[in-house]
């Protein structure tokens, strides 16, 4: 079920190497990302604490529990 015959001259084919410039782009994005992510919680987080000490709902929508009631 072998679909080769031989493996004598197989070959390695590798995508990214070390240290190559798609390494650096994949790290970089993944950083960038990271911090992008915990940046925009930190901003949300901050509107809801503040809509909660306001008593103002803090996302539209139904009133769920914990969020204070509409007025």
């Amino acid at each position: 079920m072998n679909p080769f015959e031989s493996y004598d001259d197989a070959t390695v084919v590798f995508t990214f190497g070390g240290y190559s410039v798609g390494v650096w782009i994949a790290t970089i994005l993944a950083v960038v990302l990271f911090i992008g992510f915990f940046v925009r919680m930190i901003m949300h987080e901050n509107r809801a604490y503040k809509a909660i000490i306001d008593h103002e709902p803090v996302e539209k929508g139904p009133v769920a529990e914990g969020e204070p009631t509409a007025y």
